[in-house]
């Protein structure tokens, strides 16, 4: 079986929030995007991290070592009130077809369309939310 081709996302530079659970976020935003996985916490911030009782899971689309950190704070009870969403832009066709078919795969609930009906129009977008309720817009890009 051949391996997923990665979904191309032209538009993030980085995004680091907190989880309930850092596997099954890792799970799930590696099989939606095909992400890679950077580094366990940070040298430059290990002892800080530890210190605050904090885990940290970087993960890359191929751009950055990170443009996804999945952070745990075992202390900090979980409000996903306090991020509306984040929004990736994709390359092109293909690569919106693509992701939102491993989105049906998976069984995930889509919200077509965009985020917010004030925003600026785009030709397709739709939504899905991962495991801690996080909204994930994603648009597709189209040439300029």
């Amino acid at each position: 079986m051949n391996a997923p081709a990665r979904i191309p996302v032209t538009n993030l530079q980085h995004h680091v929030f907190y989880v309930t659970e850092l596997e099954r976020s890792k799970a799930f935003y590696i099989k939606l995007f095909d992400l890679q996985f950077s580094a366990l916490n940070h040298p430059d911030s290990s002892a800080a991290m530890r210190l605050s009782q904090q885990e940290m899971h970087f993960f890359s689309f191929g751009f950055h070592h990170h443009d996804i950190c999945l952070v745990k704070h075992h202390k900090l009870k979980m409000d996903n009130k306090s991020m509306l969403h984040f929004a990736l832009a994709v390359k092109d066709a293909r690569a919106f077809d693509a992701v939102g078919s491993r989105a049906r795969r998976m069984g995930l609930p889509i919200r077509e369309g965009r985020m917010l009906a004030s925003a600026r129009p785009v030709s397709r977008a739709f939504c899905v939310q991962d495991p801690d309720k996080h909204w994930i817009e994603i648009i597709e890009e189209t040439s300029r």
